[in-house]
Parts: C-alpha cells; sequence; structure tokens
C-alpha cells in the first residue's frame, strides 16, 4: 500500500516535535531527579537538625542516658506524629526511644542496620518500611561521649521521619513540572508552526508564481525570493526563457520554410506553364528544370527543419566557392522572372564563403530575389572582396528604392513596404539572422542604379 504523501512542511513539523518532546522529556526527567536529591538533602539536613537538638538535652550519668521526659520538638513527644527517635549503644541494643516511637516496630536486624558500618561523626540516611506499607526516612548518627578518665562510650542517634510529607512535595513537584512542561510544548509547537509558515511561505509563492505563469498571468518568476531558492528560481526563469526561444525558432522557422520554398514554387508554377506552349523537343530541359526545383525544395524544408532543433552557435564551416551559387541563382530568377526581362549584371571574383553552403544559398537566393521582385529592369550582382574583409556581396536594382527613415524598419521580421507584392512578407530577417550568426553586416543603402542597394559583409 502507498504511503502518505506528507508535505513538506508536515515533514519538518513532525520532525521538530519529535525532537521537542524528546528534549522536554529527558529534561523533564534530569528536573525530577534532581529534585529528588535535593529533597532528601533537605530531610537529611532537617533530621541533623533534630539529632543535633536531641544531643543538646541529653546527659550521661553512670553510664546511663538521661533525657527529659518532655522534649523541645513536640511531634516527639506526640505518638502518632510521624517524627521518631531512638538511641543505640554500641551492640545495636536499644537504650531509649521517644514517646512519639510507640507505633514504630524494628525488628532486630532492622536496629542492626541502622548503626552499623557508621564511624564516630558519621551519619547514614535510609529508608525503612514497616509491614503496614508506611515508609521512613531514617538519619543514623554516631557520637563518641568521652567519661570520665580515659572512659568513653559510643551511642548511635537515630532520627526517623515518616516520608509523607516528601512524598507529597515530589508529587506537589511533578504536577507543577510536567504541567509547565505541557504548557509550554504547545506554545512551542504553535510558535514552531508559525516559524515554519513563515520560513516556507517563499515555497507557497514559488508555487502561485508558477501557477501564474501556467494560467498566462506572468511570463516569469519575478519574486523576492530567499537565497537559498534563489538559484532554483533562477534556472527555472532560464528553462522558461529557453522554452519561448525554441517556441519563437519554431514558428519563425515555419515563416521562414513558407518563404524559402516560395521561389521554387515560383519556378514551379512557370514551369508548368511553359508545358502547355513548348513543344516535345523542349520537354528534356523542363523535366530537367522541375528535378531540379523539387530537390532544390526538399533542400529547404531538410535545412529548416534543421534549424528548429539545432542550436544556433553550432555553425558546419566549409570552404564554398561563391561563384557558381550566384551564378545558378540568376539562372533560376531569369527563369522565375522572365517576363519582366530583366537585364542582370553580374561581376564576380574569386571568393570564398567559409559556412553552410546552405546558409549561403539562403542569404544570396533571398537578396537576388528581392532585387529581381522590386527592380524594374536592370539589377546588378558584385561579389569581392577588401581589406580584411573576405567576402562582400552587393546586390542593386532600379527600382523606387527604400527611403532613409525606412532602411531600419525593412530589416524587421514580417514587415513589407511594398504590400502589392505576393508573398509572406518575412522580408530580410531570415538574411540578416544568418548573416548576424556569422559575425557579418548588412547595410540598405541606395543603389547607383537609382533603386534599393544592399551590401553584406562577412569578416
Amino acid at each position: 500500500m502507498a504511503g502518505r504523501n506528507y508535505s513538506l512542511r508536515d515533514r519538518l513539523l513532525l520532525t521538530a516535535s519529535l525532537v521537542l518532546f524528546t528534549f522536554l522529556g529527558l529534561m523533564g526527567l534530569v528536573l525530577d531527579q534532581a529534585f529528588q536529591r535535593s529533597a532528601e538533602e533537605g530531610v537529611s539536613e532537617r533530621l541533623l537538625i533534630q539529632i543535633y537538638g536531641l544531643l543538646s538535652v541529653t546527659e550521661v550519668e553512670n553510664r546511663e542516658l538521661l533525657l527529659p521526659e518532655v522534649l523541645q520538638e513536640p511531634r516527639f513527644n506526640n505518638p502518632g506524629s510521624g517524627l521518631f527517635a531512638l538511641i543505640l549503644d554500641n551492640t545495636g541494643s536499644e537504650l531509649w526511644r521517644s514517646p512519639s516511637s510507640v507505633d514504630l516496630s524494628l525488628n532486630s536486624e532492622e536496629t542492626v542496620g541502622l548503626h552499623i558500618g557508621l564511624e564516630p561523626g558519621s551519619d547514614r540516611l535510609g529508608r525503612i518500611e514497616q509491614s503496614n506499607q508506611h515508609q521512613y526516612f531514617f538519619l543514623s548518627y554516631k557520637i563518641l561521649w568521652l567519661g570520665v578518665g580515659d572512659t568513653s562510650s559510643e551511642y548511635t542517634i537515630v532520627v526517623v521521619e515518616a516520608m509523607d510529607s516528601y512524598f507529597g512535595e515530589i508529587k506537589s513537584y511533578r504536577n507543577n513540572l510536567w504541567g509547565w512542561l505541557v504548557g509550554v510544548t504547545v506554545v512551542l509547537i504553535l510558535i514552531q508552526g508559525l516559524v515554519m509558515k513563515w520560513g516556507l511561505s517563499p515555497l507557497d509563492d514559488l508555487a502561485g508564481d508558477l501557477k501564474a505563469i501556467e494560467d498566462g498571468r506572468q511570463d516569469y518568476l519575478d519574486g523576492d525570493y530567499p537565497a537559498e531558492i534563489a538559484g532554483v528560481t533562477r534556472n527555472l526563469n532560464l528553462l522558461l526563457s529557453s522554452e519561448r526561444q525554441q517556441r519563437e525558432k519554431y514558428r519563425t522557422t515555419l515563416a521562414d520554410l513558407a518563404h524559402s520554398i516560395k521561389t521554387p514554387l515560383a519556378i514551379l508554377k512557370g514551369t508548368a506553364n511553359q508545358l502547355v506552349y513548348e513543344d516535345a523537343d523542349k520537354a528534356s530541359d523542363i523535366q530537367e528544370t522541375i528535378d531540379e526545383q523539387v530537390a532544390r525544395m526538399d533542400q529547404i524544408v531538410g535545412y529548416q527543419l534543421q534549424r528548429a532543433v539545432t542550436d544556433s552557435t553550432q555553425l558546419i564551416k566549409k570552404s564554398i566557392l561563391v561563384q557558381p551559387i550566384v551564378v545558378k541563382l540568376i539562372e533560376t530568377l531569369k527563369k522565375v522572372y522572365r517576363e519582366k526581362n530583366l537585364e542582370i549584371e553580374v561581376n564576380l571574383q574569386e571568393c570564398t564563403f567559409f559556412g553552410d553552403e546552405r546558409d549561403l544559398m539562403e542569404v544570396l537566393g533571398n537578396i537576388i530575389d528581392n532585387a529581381c521582385k522590386y527592380g524594374r529592369q536592370h539589377i546588378r550582382v558584385e561579389v569581392g572582396h577588401q581589406k580584411d574583409i573576405d567576402l562582400v556581396i552587393v546586390v542593386e536594382d532600379d527600382g523606387n528604392g527604400i527611403s532613409v527613415k525606412d532602411r531600419s524598419r525593412i530589416l524587421n521580421r514580417g514587415l513589407r513596404l511594398d504590400s502589392q507584392e505576393a508573398g509572406q512578407g518575412i522580408g530580410l530577417a531570415i538574411v540578416i539572422e544568418i548573416v548576424e550568426r556569422y559575425g557579418g553586416t548588412i547595410e540598405v543603402g541606395e543603389s547607383l542604379l537609382g533603386g534599393a542597394s544592399i551590401t553584406i559583409a562577412f569578416s
């Protein structure tokens, strides 16, 4: 059977309560034992005072003890008072007993036990239990009585007191002690519960913030958390940020995918229209174009899907010749925009791009396609290198151009300055993302042809 899932607060409260009960219980036992020892010491001192009082009124004549018929301590004179006195000789024989001790019955063994082993000037505290279930404290004190000349006698003075008052003190003390300990325990448990509620409140706040994130009422854990869980909340925020970035990356990739296959689809559409007008002799060329664009779209789909799951910092770098890719793209785009009868001027130097060929195709395809789309008739493509710059790509057109205030806006994802052209409206954001990943730069300016100029540089 599955065990009960205790909350963290219940676990801490239960553990702390057990420790508290154990500590207070042990403390109660220690205090109880200490009080008993203190009470017994008090009994011993009290009985010793009674012995001294008896000694003060005792006389010896002709080896006989003489004590007053009426003693100073009234309880010695009253039977049943619970305070008795005895005087024994060196053999343990009883020489005298107080008038109050008529109810005290001692056998020979008990009498011997009262004085055996004592030296003159020493005392011993002990207990006696009578057949009537009454218990008594006794204090035996041995003295050496010096007579005339070198004669001396040993006597043992014994004072016996009923333990009723002792038991009453112990009972009263225990009632007070354990009553206070129980009260203190209850108060400490309540305080402990309040302290734990306050101490664990940041965890409740964390749970509430997580629920708010789940419900969409906030984006991150922005509470003022203590240092012990600040690291956890920081890592959770990083996880949330990473998850949002990944979702945004998926959305971006899908948009980029749609934008990237737009050109191959346009080529396929144009090629399909050619099938109606062209004769069978050109069917092989048309089929080759279709196969090429289908392969291109397959490559684009694979590339964009890989981008969706790959860390943007992991770049596949190879040495790629730029010139063949530019030539191939221009030939393809001429077919797409053949109705515009574009004049594409090409000035290519032998240059190398260090990176992924698909990234280069994406960059060149987008900016040349935009030039063909927005240009009127004249397009110029230049590829070369400059001092400290490995690759410079310049694409110009003779279209309407881009105003100064719009040049920074045109680089934003989804912004189109010409809504009449067909397309997804991704703009140059795909190009920007790739260029930035390679540490390159992109500038939008004015072309000598009268339209826009896009300059991309890779160091």
